[in-house]
């Protein structure tokens, strides 16, 4: 027997286990473990908004549209008057095809102080409402309230 196989052999159980894990730990992605780590923060304190908002974003990225509207929603509980958060709310509502909430949740973002049009408009989250009518109301505005902002 060689000294490799003798060792291997003598070998105790852990390091066997602990490279099992090794190697399962090796074929997730990155996000994946950003989920795993941010969740377990989130169940020490649902409340913490940082996480929730990495969340909601990782979510979005696997695709997981319905966990990032649950996110989403949490944060808009928690900060009902932040324009970033209600302009999100929006997109993930967006995503799922609703319309309604969608929209609603944009009034809340321009109401809150959303100025970003460019980026509102190329959003491809948002794309299914870009006929709406309420849609084409909250554009003219933000426009109308840009061309405002540079003129004075």
């Amino acid at each position: 027997m060689s000294a490799d196989q003798d060792k291997s052999a003598d070998s105790p159980p852990q390091f066997a286990a602990s490279s099992c894990r090794l190697g399962a730990l090796t074929k997730r992605s990155q996000i994946d473990f950003e989920i795993d780590f941010f969740e377990r923060i989130l169940s020490r304190d649902p409340n913490y908004v940082e996480v929730l908002a990495n969340l909601g974003e990782l979510f979005s990225k696997k695709g997981w549209h319905r966990r990032a509207l649950q996110a989403d929603q949490r944060l808009a509980q928690l900060r009902p008057r932040d324009p970033v958060v209600a302009y999100n709310l929006a997109c993930s509502y967006a995503v799922l095809n609703q319309t309604v909430e969608a929209l609603e949740a944009l009034r809340s973002a321009v109401e809150a102080g959303y100025e970003d049009l460019d980026h509102l408009l190329r959003d491809p989250d948002l794309a299914r409402l870009h006929s709406h009518p309420e849609y084409v109301r909250l554009v003219q505005e933000l426009d109308g309230s840009a061309v405002k902002t540079r003129v004075v």
